[in-house]
């Protein structure tokens, strides 16, 4: 009893110390922050709207302070994660609406990681759980985009997403009981706040369609079918009525529904036919895997056609498989180099990637050999694309990684096929896996997303611990407990994490742990002229005035100048954006640049830096149209210049500056 209580305390300080730790890194440096900035562009968005909600209660169905002079189409948004900051603020009104954001993605973040230590605590015990949640509390690259001052909703999204995913697999780990649907809805509702938080929370959901299509292809009986519905309902027909986005979506919302509804109506028909099949159809019995098999490849190459068929319209989709000109000049989205990889994750993604490799061995055996192969080739060509690229060409390397996806599947497939008897926690491991290769080949092409790899990496890390030491330690591996087998392990997962942490040959990343908090990403836009102009914006101009801008100025034009803009880092339409570098930053005649201000209703011009090198008209300042009202003094050599827009009669507006698609785009 004593020892009992003893290690529930143990587990207590345990979960408590990694938590606050997480806190406490992520928290570093919020003292260098000016008022009421953030690090990120995006997080502006996100104040804004959570500034109108709490004045309004709702987001008007246009925002016509962006964007104009068509506004903003806020029905195409799912915007759960300004909702949540207004309502906090509403239920905790001695924070500030900016604090609450300032502090609420190390809180999301905390969050999740308490979810994951409890649910492998359960699944693998104490000690894997401590590592893994250790390695997710200190790597830099579950770091950069959860630290406070961030306020993008990257957090919020991993943290519905890391909910959502666990508590699906502990229902599956939970035989019968109210447990078991206490799980089921659990994840069904979180299920349903993420598809309200994010266009691309389709991706978490393909992770437990995985599971489901494996237990589909390995089992003979049909289970639990009321339940899958259960789940179902808690989201389906929710997101449909809420959000018109699930009913007509367009620009980044195109293929939400399909991403998010359809997957879980096709699987629940694929097993609610096998069932009706075993139901009445006895003489099939026997051959019921062969069919299980067969439907589901009919509905994977159906998958697979759409996507081929609808390629082209995934460049303006939350993950923009095709690039337009403006995605590839997003730096968060380029693709990362191998230098990135060892900056943010130390040797812990390459650890990772053989932990992934030594789990398959240990739950299939040899029989895994072709899945280990191609696991292998995918990581190659994807953490050492550059050295591939190298040899090879970056083409021959993109075509290889293509193959090792297509292999990972078809040895899955084989290894479902002849899979005889389910193991403990394989479905865990298999969720792992699918979380693995889809969020590393994403981040493969945007860096951006590599913050949701840190879960499975920190899994099969802890995984690779784990094996290497029962390898080495048979007695621990076989179970026998006495002193010095229940300290061989803890010690050895000491020495093996401190190492990844401390020794430079291993990586060393927490000496960029705090830094990653506090230095990775700097207030935007910071104590400087732009800032300077901001305030003299919001205290000279009216609130009717529309400053056209760098789209990426645009949000945090709407919060400190408190003034209407025609673009903004929203991307709600990016030839809009297109057609401002055209006609405005590298236009050669005045007519066509007052046409285009014009028809966008501008009544202001904001050019900073760069843009007067490629504007001749402004950099000569011989415009009457423009008259320069900032700064007062030494406007020629200012790095931030704003010229009043004084229209001559005889400019008109005209509709071709409000195009939405290039000509290319529309005969595409």
């Amino acid at each position: 009893m004593k020892n009992r209580l003893f290690r529930h305390v143990c587990a207590g300080v345990l979960f408590i110390g990694i938590i606050l730790l997480a806190f406490w890194i992520r928290i570093q440096g919020t003292e260098h922050l000016p008022p009421r900035q953030f690090t990120e562009h995006d997080a502006y968005l996100y104040y804004w709207q959570a500034d109108i909600i709490t004045e309004h209660g709702h987001l008007p169905e246009r925002d016509m302070h962006r964007w104009l002079p068509l506004g903003r189409d806020n029905s195409q948004l799912l915007s759960l994660y300004a909702y949540a900051i207004a309502y906090l603020y509403k239920a905790f009104p001695w924070w500030s609406l900016y604090q609450i954001q300032l502090y609420l993605p190390p809180l999301c973040f905390s969050v999740g990681l308490s979810v994951i230590f409890l649910f492998f605590t359960r699944s693998y015990g104490l000690l894997f759980a401590t590592v893994v949640s250790l390695l997710l509390a200190t790597l830099p690259g579950s770091i950069e985009r959860s630290a406070a001052g961030f306020g993008d909703r990257d957090a919020w999204c991993w943290m519905v997403g890391t909910i959502a995913v666990t508590s699906y697999l502990w229902k599956e780990q939970v035989i019968t009981g109210w447990h078991r649907y206490l799980a089921t809805v659990m994840s069904g509702v979180t299920v349903f706040l993420g598809g309200l938080s994010w266009e691309g929370f389709g991706s978490f959901l393909l992770i437990i369609h995985a599971v489901e299509l494996w237990k589909f292809c390995t089992t003979e009986t049909e289970e639990n079918l009321l339940e899958y519905l259960l789940w179902m309902s808690m989201f389906i027909p929710w997101l449909f009525l809420i959000s018109p986005a699930y009913r007509s979506g367009s620009g980044f919302s195109t293929h939400v529904a399909v991403l998010m509804l359809v997957p879980p109506v096709v699987i629940f028909s694929l097993r609610g036919m096998r069932f009706l099949l075993l139901l009445f159809y006895q003489p099939l019995r026997p051959y019921i895997q062969q069919l299980a098999w067969g439907l589901t490849l009919i509905v994977m190459i159906w998958g697979i056609s759409f996507f081929l068929l609808q390629f082209d319209t995934f460049e303006t989709t939350a993950f923009a498989f095709r690039e337009s000109k403006l995605m590839k000049s997003i730096g968060e989205l380029r693709n990362p180099r191998s230098g990135y990889w060892i900056n943010r994750y130390g040797t812990i993604f390459l650890f990772g990637s053989l932990g992934a490799i030594l789990a398959s061995f240990h739950f299939w055996k040899w029989k895994s050999f072709p899945l280990a192969s191609s696991i292998f080739l995918f990581v190659g060509t994807t953490f050492f694309r550059d050295m591939i690229s190298g040899w090879t060409s970056a083409s021959t390397c993109n075509i290889l990684f293509l193959i090792s996806l297509g292999l990972v599947f078809l040895s899955l497939g084989s290894l479902a096929y002849l899979r005889r008897e389910m193991e403990r926690n394989e479905l865990v491991t298999l969720a792992m896996l699918t979380w693995f290769l889809l969020w590393v080949g994403l981040s493969r092409g945007g860096k951006r997303y590599d913050f949701f790899i840190g879960v499975p990496l920190a899994f099969f890390t802890a995984t690779f611990i784990e094996l290497i030491t029962n390898y080495l330690f048979p007695p621990v591996a076989e179970g026998k407990h006495n002193t010095i087998t229940c300290l061989i392990k803890p010690i050895t997962c000491c020495v093996i994490i401190l190492s990844f942490m401390f020794f430079p040959p291993l990586g060393a990343y927490a000496k960029r742990t705090i830094s990653a908090a506090s230095q990775m990403r700097r207030p935007t836009p910071g104590n400087n002229q732009i800032m300077t102009a901001f305030h003299w914006i919001d205290t000279e101009l009216p609130q009717t005035a529309v400053i056209a801008a760098k789209w990426n100025y645009g949000t945090q034009l709407n919060v400190f100048g408190g003034v209407k803009t025609i673009t903004d880092p929203d991307h709600y339409i990016p030839n809009w954006i297109y057609l401002y570098e055209q006609y405005v930053e590298r236009v050669k005649s005045e007519r066509l640049c007052l046409e285009f201000l014009k028809t966008h209703g501008a009544t202001h011009l904001m050019l900073t830096g760069d843009q007067f090198e490629s504007n001749s008209l402004l950099s000569q300042q011989q415009s009457k149209a423009f008259v320069p009202i900032y700064p007062n003094q030494e406007f020629s050599n200012a790095r931030v210049k704003i010229w009043e827009i004084r229209y001559p009669l005889d400019i008109k507006p005209d509709s071709k500056y409000l195009a939405t698609q290039t000509e290319e785009e529309k005969h595409r």
